[in-house]
Formats: C-alpha cells, structure tokens, sequence
C-alpha cells in the first residue's frame, strides 16, 4: 500500500479574504508540535479538487461558502451528519480516500449555549437557505424547536431544503411579520460579513425575549448584531460558531480536540474588523 506524507491543510471557498481559520489552526499546529501548514485556497472552481488533494497529499480542508455543497460530488465517504444534511465543511484525506464530514452542527450548538433562555415553543426563523443553513436545522430541532421558518431571496431553494423536513416552512423574504414572536433569528448568509451589505431587516418591532444569531464573525459587529443591541435583544456573534466547528475539524484530522484560551481569543479579535 502506498505510504502517504503530509504536511499541509487549508480551507476552499470564495471569498476568503475575510476567513480567520489559518490563525486557529496554525496556533494549534504550533501548540501541538504538529509538522504541518495552514493555508487558503481562494478557488474560482472546484474542478478536479480531488485530484488536486490526492496529488499534493494534503491532510485536510474545511470548506466554506460557494462549495459546501458542490464538493460532495467530489468526495469518496461521507459521515452520518455530512450525507444526511448533503453538506460538507471539513475534508480528511485518509490515505488517499476522500472523507467529507459537517461540524457546522457543533459550532452553531457551542454558540447557541452563550444564550439564555430560548424560548423553543415559538418558531425560530433562519434567514439563507445555503450550505451552513441545514446544519443549523439540524441543531435547532435537536434544541427542541417543533416550529422553523426559512427566508431566502431564491424561494425554490430553500423549498428544496424544506422538503426533508415536517417541521420547516418557507416564508416570502418581504413577509417581515414572521419575525416578531420569534424564539430565535438566525442570519445564515453571507449578508453582513466584509464586502457584503447587511441583512435587510428591522428588529424595532420584534419581541424583547427573541435571541439574535449572526453566523458572520468577520466583522464581530454585523448590521444584525448592531440592530440587536440597539433594541436591547439577547445576541451572538458568529464566533463562538466559528470557533466550535474549527474544533471539530482538528479533531477529526488529528484526534485531538484543541484548547482555547484567552490569548488566541484576543489574536483572533485584533484582526477581526468591529465594524
């Protein structure tokens, strides 16, 4: 059997400019006294990835926004998470066999643990139908929520998604009435994060006890987020997820599930932007 060397890793999507994950991973290489490097990989195409994988013997990718789901085609074994929400975000390459896994559930989990007091009898409304969107289905239903609204501009989409599960409905993006007795409001597009504008809505009229989540971590202070703490509504930024997920996936290409602590929290904020 051939013998494989490693020593690379790196994240795929479009854009990255924005993307944090070689200050984790590179920290934690360090810390664990790990041979490897931590790159981006900014790609217009994922064309032959898996060639491109096996060929450089590259440990493992996270994935990350347009191809969460395109890579899927690209992969040889999918975990249980990963086929059954059809989404991929952390690639292990195991001896030459392509292993998509999703740890977007654990990250979106760790952040919901910094709210209080979800209210799950009321619906919670996810506003994006895309790659990240299903795992977050995923970890609200097993929060408790029985009731969940998504909004996204191309309605077909999120009706696809839609379909998998008894309990989601898909709501017109102008029908704004559907967010003011949320439980929970989840931003899960890339609307808010550097280069993008915000999401387009108003919580001056949203129940006081709503929680507020915001994927993007890059600014910290998303349109949402600013919006939240204007009207004085529990929030979390995207961090916590981001954090969480990156995690896992050292997790599963080394076995080891990384410490964090206050120092590596203060890098990733200093080069984080604010606003």
């Amino acid at each position: 059997m051939k013998k494989y060397y490693y020593s690379l890793l790196g994240i795929i999507g479009n854009p990255l400019k924005q993307s944090m994950s070689p200050i984790l991973h590179n920290y934690w290489i360090k810390k664990n006294k790990l041979d490897y490097h931590y790159s981006k990989f900014q790609l217009d195409s994922i064309k032959n990835i898996d060639k491109s994988i096996k060929g450089l013997n590259i440990k493992g990718l996270n994935v990350t926004i347009p191809y969460k789901k395109k890579i899927i085609n690209y992969l040889d074994k999918l975990d249980k998470i990963s086929s059954k929400l059809q989404a991929v975000n952390t690639i292990k390459n195991n001896n030459g066999t392509l292993e998509g896994y999703n740890t977007d559930v654990e990250g979106f989990s760790s952040g919901l643990r910094e709210l209080n007091n979800i209210n799950t009898k009321k619906p919670a409304v996810i506003y994006g139908a895309g790659g990240a969107c299903e795992a977050i289905i995923y970890s609200l239903i097993k929060e408790g929520f029985n009731e969940i609204f998504i909004i996204n501009r191309t309605k077909s989409k999120a009706e696809k998604m839609a379909e998998k599960y008894n309990n989601v409905i898909v709501k017109n993006w102008k029908q704004k009435d559907v967010i003011r007795d949320a439980g929970i409001i989840v931003n899960s597009t890339s609307l808010g994060m550097i280069g993008y504008p915000d999401v387009p809505i108003s919580l001056k009229e949203v129940d006081k006890n709503t929680k507020i989540y915001d994927i993007v971590y890059n600014p910290t202070e998303t349109g949402l987020i600013k919006e939240a703490k204007k009207n004085k509504l529990d929030y979390v930024t995207g961090l916590p997820m981001f954090i969480g997920q990156a995690q896992e996936s050292f997790k599963v290409w080394f076995n080891i599930k990384p410490k964090i602590n206050n120092y590596l929290i203060k890098k990733i904020k200093s080069k984080i932007k604010t606003t």
